[in-house]
Order: C-alpha cells, then structure tokens, then sequence
C-alpha cells in the first residue's frame, strides 16, 4: 500500500486520508471500533500540503497487530490447552497472563488452564492455580523424591492445601525413584489426606533407578479410593499392593501393571469381576499358580487385553488361569521370534472368534502362522499390525481370496513394515468393501506406487501414507531438569506495583517468592 501511495504522488496524484484508512482497514481486517490511533491531533492539523503530508506519519504510528489477536477467544484456548498438556506446560498459563491484557484476560477467564498443579510449584503459586482453576477438577503431580526432602512445615502447608480441596482431584499422577519415599507418602495420605472420594484415576510410576536398592514400597490404602475407575501401577514388584483386608476398590474398570507380580495380578482380577481393560507390560507371571481357584478366575466383562514384552510361559499362565469370555479387543507386543508363542496365539484367536480390534506388534511369525490367525477372527473390525517383518505372502490371504476372510473390517493399519507393497494393499482393499481407513506408517517408499495410491484413496474416505524421509523428528527443545527450575530473577524483574493494572492480582505471589 505505501508503495502505490508513494506511485501516486509521484504521478501527482492526490492521496485522501479516509482511502488510507479504509485499505489498511481492509488488509487488517480491522473495524473501526478496534482500529489503533493514527496519530496526534497536533500533527494532524499542522500539514499545509494537503492529504499527501498525512501518508507517512498515518503508515508510521499504526501498529500493525500481531496475527494471534485477530483468532477467537475459543480457538486460543484451545492452542494454550494443547500447549499445557504436558507435565512440563504448568507453568504456561501464569506465563502467558503476563504477557498482555489480551492475553491475561484470555487464561484468566479459562479456569480448566489452571486445572494442574505439583508440588513443584511454589506453594503461593498453587494456591493461586486452586482459586483461578474455579469449580474445575483439578490434575495433581506429586514428585515424592521431592516432597520427601521438604522440611517438614512445608510439607505440612502442601498437604494441607490439598486436603482443602481433595474433592476436587479427579486425577493423581505419583512419580518417584525412592520407594522409601513412596511409603512416607502412603502415611501422609493416611495422615492427613484419608479419603478421595472423587478421584477416578491414579497413576504410580517407581523408576527403576530405586527398586534395584530398596526393597518395594508400602502401598496405598485402596478402601480411600471408593471411586477410582483407572489405576496404573508401573514398577511395583511387590505382591503385598492387594490382600485380603485391602483389595483393590471395586469400582475400577481400567487397570495397568508394569512388572508386576504374579499374585498382586491375579488376587487383583479375582476381586474386580467388573474390570473392563486390563493392561500388562512385562509382568512376571511364571509361578505356580497358588493362589488361583481350581477352576481359574472368570472377568466376565473384560472388553479390552493388552499384553506387552511379556514371556511366553507368562502369558501361558495368565491364559490358562483365566477366562474371558467377552473379550473383543487384543493387543499384543512380542519382540522375540518363538515358535510356542506362535502357537499360543494361534489358540487363543481360535478360542475368541468374537475379537472385533487385533493389534499385533514386534511379532515375527511364519507365513502360515498368519494365514491360520487372521481365518480365527473373521469378525474382526480393526486390524493392526507393527513391526512385525511382513512380507506380501504373509498377508496374501486377504487379499486373493474370492470371499473376503475378514468381510467385516473397516480400520486396515500397517506400521514399519517396510517389505510390504501397495500392490498387496489395494488388493486387500478391492476384496474388503467396508474399509473406510487405511494407514500405511514407516514404508519404504520404494515399494509405494502412486497408481496404487490413487486406486486405494477412491476406494477407501481416509487413507494416510507416510514413507521414509518424510517422518518428522519430535522436537523437544528443553530439558525436564531445565523446566522444573522457577526462575527467581522473572518475580523480581516484574512490576506489580500498579493499582488496577492488568497484572494486579499477583502482588502477593511475587511477595511470596521474594
């Protein structure tokens, strides 16, 4: 616009301030009501050469708004929900309340931005999350290496914080690498948090750092959970989690075990009949079986059975020891090449014929060990498989068939598969009519044709390709240790002194970090 301006005063032509006003409006996309000053009356009224004198000071003194201001208030929640999702985003919303009015107004009228707290926060500043987080349900993080090492009246101010809104916490992640410290916690929440009558997940991670030099940690009191629906147990040896005075709250429907014990396991399924998913990751499930009931133990309503990196004579004992009859969703992880693993899975498709979801990762198997898997689960939906060395003829039979083997699946997923062709994929999508997804991750792009590509996108509403060179790197720049440090120098910097401000309201937190 300054260019044509400058072009048509060299053409002698007149330039009139309201077509200046209205073309910037136009590329800025600004109303009236909104449009910034162009500049003093003073300046304004002392030009004696007509409207061509107003260009420059006009063009210089307006502000051309950052791109970010002119998005709807919902949509910037959005981004800043996105961007605080991770652990190491708490701290972005009190960030961003401080860099404009626009921005302050924004985070300070969205109370789930201040949903999450830690015991990393400066206690000040977690009374402050608690009040502008308003009647939302709040997400605690607790580093229990950290709260350990507290002196004593200020982890009794933490707790005591907590304890006054306890029936808000609908979420508790509890991560440590010091089982000792893990046991001190299970006291304090005997002590002084007894009852979370609303949390409906907890999730405890013991890194293994600790479980190699201590022995394994005191657990938690079940019967203060009467509602929790999702619990994950990540590095517990233990099998001491569960008895008969303190099994598990009936109430859960997801439960996740990561190294766990046989008989933590097992008395756990014994007393949840009501269990929905059940997830093992390198559970340590080999032992006689001692505390099973002769006739094993039935989860009526499990849906949904992940197993990960476990061995083959565990998984044997878990199968054999209990029944599930409604299962319909099965994901598997085997890294290692074992013929009785083979076998083993070959039964148990063959004994759950009504699975609707197949997900089959890391597991190396001969061509007709795949032929006799996929002819189990004819009723299948979702098909997924992922690192698993496949080639063509391991997969031919769903796509040479006259009759459909698997007639009713919709979802087709194939992951770092990168021996497979798209030839082989748009025959299997020309003989199962009822795909509407196809994902094809981690192929060699060799053996991806676009005229198979384009015969499979008219087949099939979504279909998603990506090949080798074109995965993108996650970048995290940052470290955790880097972010977990508040930086002093921001409180001390700021000014807060301003009465009715648009940074009033965070005297007493800077106060509280001086």
């Amino acid at each position: 616009i300054l260019n044509e301006i400058r072009g048509l005063q060299a053409g002698g032509s007149s330039v009139r301030l309201p077509d200046i006003r209205r073309r910037l409006e136009a590329r800025l996309a600004l109303s009236k009501s909104t449009q910034p000053s162009c500049t003093s009356p003073d300046t304004l009224n002392s030009s004696t050469d007509g409207e061509t004198n107003l260009v420059e000071p006009v063009l210089e003194d307006t502000v051309k708004p950052c791109p970010i201001s002119f998005l709807p208030v919902e949509l910037l929640q959005d981004i800043i929900h996105f961007a605080r999702s991770e652990r190491r985003g708490i701290r972005i919303p009190l960030t961003l309340s401080h860099v404009s009015s626009h921005f302050r107004s924004v985070t300070l009228g969205t109370p789930s931005l201040w949903s999450t707290i830690d015991n990393l926060l400066p206690t000040p500043i977690v009374e402050l999350y608690i009040t502008r987080s308003g009647e939302e349900a709040l997400r605690l993080c607790v580093w229990v290496d950290r709260l350990a090492n507290l002196p004593s009246h200020s982890r009794d101010q933490w707790l005591n914080i907590l304890s006054k809104s306890l029936r808000r916490i609908k979420v508790t992640e509890v991560y440590g690498s010091d089982p000792q410290a893990f046991s001190l916690w299970t006291d304090w929440l005997d002590d002084s948090l007894s009852e979370w009558s609303s949390l409906a997940r907890l999730e405890l991670l013991l890194s293994e750092s600790g479980q190699r030099e201590f022995e394994g940690p005191k657990g938690p009191r079940w019967r203060s959970f009467p509602a929790l629906q999702d619990l994950s147990i990540q590095g517990y040896p233990d099998n001491s989690w569960t008895g008969m005075s303190d099994p598990f709250p009936p109430s859960l429907r997801r439960l996740t075990f990561s190294k766990g014990g046989f008989g933590t396991v097992m008395k756990a399924l014994e007393d949840l009949p009501d269990l929905h998913v059940l997830s093992l990751d390198r559970c340590s499930l080999g032992s006689p079986l001692v505390l099973q009931p002769p006739d094993g133990i039935t989860v009526p309503n499990l849906k949904e059975l992940e197993i990960t990196r476990m061995s083959t004579g565990s998984i044997r004992a878990l199968i054999s020891g209990v029944h599930t009859p409604n299962l319909t969703s099965l994901s598997i992880t085997y890294p290692d090449q074992d013929l009785r693993f083979a076998k083993f899975l070959i039964s148990f498709t063959k004994a759950h014929p009504q699975l609707r979801s197949l997900q089959i990762r890391e597991c190396s198997m001969e061509r007709n060990h795949w032929s006799s898997i996929l002819q189990n689960v004819t009723h299948l939906n979702h098909l997924a498989i992922r690192g698993s060395d496949l080639r063509d003829e391991d997969l031919c039979g769903l796509g040479l068939a006259l009759v459909p083997i698997i007639p009713n699946m919709t979802h087709l997923t194939l992951e770092n598969e990168p021996r497979l062709t798209t030839s082989l994929v748009e025959q299997i999508v020309r003989t199962h009519p009822h795909l509407v997804s196809v994902i094809l991750r981690g192929w060699n792009a060799s053996n991806v044709s676009q005229a198979n590509v384009t015969a499979i996108s008219r087949l099939v509403p979504h279909v998603q390709i990506e090949t080798f060179g074109n995965m993108e790197d996650d970048d995290r720049a940052g470290s955790d240790t880097e972010d977990e440090q508040w930086d002093d120098s921001y409180w001390e910097g700021s000014d807060f002194s301003e009465d009715d401000g648009w940074l009033s309201g965070d005297e007493a937190v800077a106060k509280g970090r001086r």
